[in-house]
């Protein structure tokens, strides 16, 4: 047999942003569904023992790397949809663990060889059945929705492919365990509903024939008897027996022919209940396990009960929908959906980070106790004193150089409530809210996203409205600002930007420092320059990994962003930053709260979060290119 080894890449998901050293990831290692190939890993491949070396030493690489460990597997599962993984990542891995907490790596690898499988010629299908696992890497393979799986891919020439297939020409395909479709899961269904009935029609037989052998037994008795009876004397004791062994094999008779109509009639009631059984599991094209084993619930499925139940006024186990997931999970399921709200609201801010632009740049982040916050800062702690040769001790101080007086100020950080508000119809159906599920997560998500890149870019400091000072104000405020004339069709150019850079003083000398934030318009001005790099001429060895990212003037990034305002008089077009000298603030992440408007009759959404912004030392480390008629 070719010892070839082949490989599954899917996607994976931040589940926990633990507060020690490390995250948790989790996904599916492999589905059960075809593969773009339609090549197939059964879900049973994985339980036949594959997995046990690997379990004593679970590992997560990177890269396929064995120098380069990252991690450990700490738990798994095997349900009907496929594998699944969950796994902590080390903050030791360095740039690895940035990188998978960012959302840049978010695939898994997984190296395997093929134990059993079946081939079918005709149709060029694999379909493995039994596997050993090597190793699990997370990879920067762009991930699908289900597994990136494919034999074929995994050859270096279609000879060495040839000869693995003819090891597993002669399986058989039909017993194959391939995830149906829908027609053919209706199919399999009405297929088992015959099965069952012929079973329990032949059931029925036996249990008619066994009921006649009695009957007729005792029929040939009673005949024989009468028969014997007309042969004896006349004798009165000995007619008397007689007819009283007849009366009692006549009894006898009646009592198998009531008893074999009751067990008719109890065998017709149960194949009744068993084949409404059969057809109602057909109709819900559902799939219910053992209670009594773990099986885990999809993530999305989760949300949409959480949602459902936000909607109705419920809680998720006391809807149709939610009832569901728990009966099709099992038993086990039920305790755990006190923490579903809980992954409801982490997937929600999960949402929303994945979307911002801006509000990332910042990385100084603080966890809020209260909503307003103080701090001390030093802006000067001044210099150190060089010491004369001459002076190895002396009573006036002069050895030890001259004290400085710490100027010590506090900061003070408040933090603001956002909120996203959705009107819903006022439905009491939990299927008329299902189709809007996933139109109001997504729509809470990107409102959510937007205000707060906006208010981190270009808040007013308005009490009530937009409380947050953005960056743009803070750079006007200090005066450190450039202005492009639109009348005389300047533009955004490097130059531009290498003027406005000059504004940040010292706190501009580091290029590796900077960031530059242009809109849209500025954007199309830097295409227009030939000494700006766009991200395909800088290179991989220069680019970062910051969302957004359209080139780099001078070792420094640039983003765009939609959050600036229209191109007009006094308007800010573009901005450069230091983000060491700002901070984020986060009292309370993400919750999602209902309310139901009975004169309006409608359901109302809310969704809010509490967040502050601010510079640690004032008036530095920002200034901002504005427009000028």
């Amino acid at each position: 047999m070719i010892d070839k080894k082949f490989s599954i890449v899917s996607k994976f998901s931040v589940v926990e942003k633990a507060e020690s050293n490390s995250i948790v990831i989790e996904g599916y290692a492999n589905t059960v569904d075809k593969d773009r190939h339609s090549d197939i890993v059964l879900q049973e491949a994985w339980s036949k023992g594959g997995l046990d070396n690997y379990l004593k030493n679970p590992i997560i690489l990177a890269f396929h790397d064995h120098s380069k460990p990252i991690g450990m597997m700490i738990d798994y599962f095997l349900d009907s949809k496929g594998f699944k993984i969950v796994a902590e990542i080390s903050k030791a891995a360095g740039n690895i663990y940035d990188l998978v907490k960012e959302g840049i790596i978010r695939s898994f690898s997984i190296g395997f060889t093929v134990k059993d499988a079946d081939y079918d010629p005709t149709t060029d299908l694999f379909v493995i059945k039994d596997l050993e696992l090597y190793e699990v890497s997370v990879v920067s393979v762009p991930a699908n929705p289900n597994s990136i799986f494919s034999v074929r891919k995994s050859f270096e020439s279609e000879e060495e492919f040839n000869n693995f297939k003819q090891e597993f020409i002669h399986m058989n395909l039909e017993e194959k365990e391939v995830k149906p479709t829908d027609s053919e899961a209706d199919a399999t269904k009405s297929v088992e509903i015959e099965k069952l009935v012929q079973a329990l029609e032949a059931k029925i037989s036996d249990k008619i024939e066994k009921q006649a052998a009695d009957v007729n037994a005792a029929l040939e008795l009673i005949i024989e008897s009468k028969k014997e009876k007309n042969e004896m004397t006349q004798d009165v004791q000995v007619t008397n027996n007689v007819e009283k062994l007849i009366a009692d094999l006549e009894s006898r008779f009646v009592e198998k022919e009531k008893s074999l109509s009751e067990a008719l009639e109890g065998l017709r009631g149960e194949l009744k209940e068993k084949a409404d059984e059969l057809a109602a599991i057909q109709r819900n094209k559902m799939t219910f396990e053992d209670r009594g084993t773990r099986t885990n619930i999809a993530e999305k499925d989760i949300d949409t009960a959480v949602l459902v139940a936000k909607m109705l006024g419920r809680r998720p186990q006391d809807t149709r929908y939610g009832a569901n997931l728990i009966q099709k999970a099992g038993a086990h399921v039920d305790p755990m959906t006190q923490d579903w709200e809980q992954q409801f609201s982490t997937r929600i801010e999960n949402d929303i980070r994945q979307r911002l632009v801006v509000e990332p740049l910042i990385s100084r982040r603080i966890a809020m106790q209260a909503p307003t916050f103080h701090f001390p800062i030093n802006p000067e702690a001044g210099y150190a004193s060089w010491i004369a040769s001459t002076a190895y001790r002396s009573t006036d101080g002069s050895s030890t150089g001259t004290a400085v007086d710490h100027t010590l100020t506090d900061k003070t950080i408040v933090a603001y409530k956002l909120a996203a508000k959705e009107y819903l119809g006022y439905e009491e159906e939990e299927d008329t809210l299902l189709p809007l599920v996933q139109i109001v997560r997504e729509a809470v998500s990107r409102r959510v996203s937007k205000s707060v890149d906006k208010a981190v870019l270009r808040g007013t400091a308005t009490a009530g409205t937009d409380p947050i000072t953005g960056l743009v104000k803070l750079a006007a405020d200090a005066s450190a600002l450039t202005t492009l004339d639109i009348s005389n069709n300047d533009k955004f150019t490097v130059d531009a930007a290498q003027a406005l850079r000059r504004k940040l003083g010292i706190w501009g000398l580091d290029p590796t420092e900077l960031i530059y934030v242009v809109s849209q318009e500025c954007y199309y001005d830097l295409l227009e320059d030939a000494d700006f790099r766009t991200v395909d001429l800088v290179g991989s060895n220069y680019a970062t990994i910051l969302k957004g990212q359209i080139g780099m003037i001078n070792g420094s990034p640039v983003i765009v962003s939609g959050e600036f305002e229209a191109k007009a008089d006094t308007k800010a077009g573009a901005i450069v930053l230091n983000p060491s000298n700002f901070l984020i603030g986060s009292l309370r992440g993400v919750m999602v709260e209902r309310d139901r408007n009975i004169e309006d009759q409608k359901n109302i959404l809310v969704a809010s979060l509490r967040m502050a912004f601010t510079d640690i030392i004032s008036a530095k480390g920002v200034a901002v290119q504005k427009w000028q008629a």
